[in-house]
């Protein structure tokens, strides 16, 4: 790429962003609206036929919390593009977007400037290539071997770190870096029959060998970028299951939800391969800044059609419910569709009208969190399979305890403490055992379930010390995870079988050592909770099943006055929602603030 650097960057313009980034920046408001956009080699869409800036399209994206955009065409030739956002929206967060463990062919004249062509001959002459065994050809989507080990170093970890530490952080231009294709291992990428990694070209004697490399080298890398970056700096990731805990502040989880053939319950709470969203803001560096990418429908011309908009809705709650944010796109390549231009109602709303807005000041209109999501459950009248829902007299009619070798555990009916009543069901797990099902609680009634119908469990649990219950409906293949503490709370998770059959209700709690209380337990046909999260000015409704339901609420709440899709954003008050299947609802609180702020009397400059 020959674009000549523009000689646009004022001094005052390099000041402003080192002040923006040296200052503590307060919590962004909600939603977190996020970007996962590209730029092109020559700054398109952002750089007119003419090479200016294209301060429409500047001004659209600056409307965004964070924005991730190609670090190889911004930092050595456009600068001026990520200047000019900030200069709009100070809040605004950059990240540059990079690619860890491929690169594709290139050779750009300009080789010392040019960040692709850089990696490419650095990895070049370090023989890091990883190879198809079958083809001999650079390996398909991973192609650089980040494993390459020489005397005990990993020299492309570090020489990628050198490169990203050089053109992009020492910059002082980006708030972050996110790395594509950074894969904890590598063995799962192969395709029988269409891939195969030649392991011992990589320098290895077997593939189990090479993954244990591959996991040490991307640390290697991930530790390097925190160092390079200092505290502040944002890392995010992608690929399969998140990974660097230890030095990354958030993930992204592409095609919400159901990446990797996954559901809304295995991307937002976990299972026993997925970490989970909600998990993963607790277990990165903080503050975290995980990603949820909804991917929209590619159509053109559809991108506000029900489909979308539904679509859009749904993710942008769900990633409200946790810390970090959420991005709408058909794919990263802008010749698809320009759809940083999309604007949906729920993006900004005008707080003293309920409208929904095109404008910056609107963005952020939830304000901040007023605590943790929760389930929001209220009564549901279905027949019952559980028929010792509250053990008051005992703990064996309608239930069976089993403990098998090597676990050993027992359990009693415990009165001196009860979420409902007057007892409980006390589980102690006093010998653990590598299988989960080895101790197991499990109803004698049962319940018909449909393939791919919702069925829920309600109950109250604790645990000392914490853990995580395991739910599951019999064999039918429904099952959901519960994380416990010494608290009693309440809880309904939806059991979703795959396969048509008449099932109990089992709790599997093998795995670890410890106490587990239960309490009014039932087992029933349909959900009657959502997931919920109040803010300061509203609240984010989510309904993870198929069922379409009706939510009472406390008290009034006003439906937003949308543009985009007015048959769901009325403007109506109203004491109860109703959500559709696999949609969500921003609803904000029942009287809106109309009284206008009061007259300005000090206009002084302060430091």
């Amino acid at each position: 790429m020959g674009t000549p650097r523009r000689s646009l960057i004022t001094a005052l313009a390099v000041c402003l962003v080192a002040n923006l980034a040296a200052g503590e920046a307060a919590a962004q408001p909600f939603p977190r609206v996020g970007l996962y956009g590209n730029v092109l080699g020559g700054g398109y869409p952002y750089v007119k036929p003419d090479l200016t800036l294209d301060t429409l399209e500047i001004g659209r994206v600056a409307r965004f919390s964070e924005v991730v955009l190609d670090a190889f065409s911004i930092s050595p030739y456009r600068p001026d593009i990520v200047l000019a956002l900030k200069a709009r929206n100070p809040a605004l967060k950059v990240l540059g977007y990079v690619l860890a463990e491929d690169i594709w062919q290139v050779n750009d004249a300009d080789s010392t400037r040019h960040i692709p062509t850089i990696i490419r001959h650095t990895v070049r002459d370090l023989g890091g290539f990883l190879y198809d065994k079958n083809t001999g050809a650079e390996y398909n989507t991973i192609a650089i071997n980040i494993a390459k080990k020489v005397n005990g170093r990993y020299v492309v970890a570090e020489a990628l770190a050198d490169i990203f530490r050089d053109h992009i952080i020492a910059t002082g231009l980006w708030d972050g870096i996110f790395t594509d294709i950074f894969c904890h291992t590598v063995s799962w990428t192969q395709i029988a029959g269409t891939r195969t990694i030649d392991y011992q070209r990589a320098g290895y004697a077997s593939l189990a060998a090479l993954d244990v490399a591959w996991a040490e080298a991307t640390d290697v890398l991930a530790a390097r970028l925190r160092q390079d970056g200092g505290p502040s700096f944002q890392l995010v990731g992608n690929c399969g299951p998140s990974a660097e805990h230890a030095y990354y502040n958030g993930w992204l989880r592409e095609n919400f939800p159901n990446q990797q053939g996954g559901t809304w319950q295995s991307n937002m709470l976990g299972d026993g391969f997925w970490r989970g969203y909600l998990a993963d803001d607790r277990d990165f560096v903080q503050p975290p800044k995980n990603w949820i990418l909804s991917a929209a429908t590619p159509t053109p011309g559809t991108e506000y059609q029900t489909v979308n908009t539904t679509h859009l809705r749904y993710g942008l709650a769900s990633a409200a419910l946790g810390e970090g944010l959420h991005a709408f796109a058909p794919g990263r390549d802008v010749t698809e569709a320009l759809y940083h231009q999309w604007w949906y109602d729920e993006y900004a709303v005008d707080l003293a009208t309920g409208r929904s807005s095109q404008a910056l000041q609107h963005t952020g209109w939830l304000g901040q969190a007023q605590g943790p999501a929760r389930t929001w459950l209220w009564a549901n009248t279905a027949p019952d399979a559980i028929t010792n829902t509250g053990f008051e007299t005992d703990v064996s009619s309608g239930w069976t305890f089993a403990s098998f070798a090597p676990a050993s555990a027992t359990i009693v009916r415990d009165a001196t403490t009860a979420a409902v009543g007057s007892a409980s069901a006390h589980i102690t797990v006093n010998t653990p055992s590598s299988i989960e099902w080895h101790v197991n609680f499990t109803s004698k009634g049962q319940l018909l379930m449909t393939a791919y119908t919702s069925y829920s469990a309600t109950f109250w649990c604790k645990a000392n010390p914490p853990r995580r219950i395991h739910v599951v409906a019999g064999n039918s293949g429904g099952q959901a995870y519960v994380n416990a503490d010494a608290t009693w709370r309440q809880v309904q998770v939806a059991l979703i079988p795959t396969t048509t059959i008449t099932s109990m209700l089992a709790f599997f709690l093998g795995l670890q050592a410890g106490d587990v209380w239960l309490d009014d337990v039932h087992f029933q046909r349909g959900v009657s909770s959502v997931w919920r999260r109040d803010f300061q000015n509203g609240i984010v409704l989510v309904n993870p099943t198929e069922l379409s339901m009706t939510v009472p609420l406390e008290s009034q709440f006003r439906r937003l006055l949308g543009t985009r899709t007015p048959s769901i954003n009325t403007g109506a008050v109203s004491n109860s929602a109703t959500l559709g299947a696999y949609d969500a609802l921003f609803l904000l609180r029942g009287s809106l603030d109309s009284a206008p702020p009061a007259s300005t009397r000090d206009l002084r400059i302060r430091p």
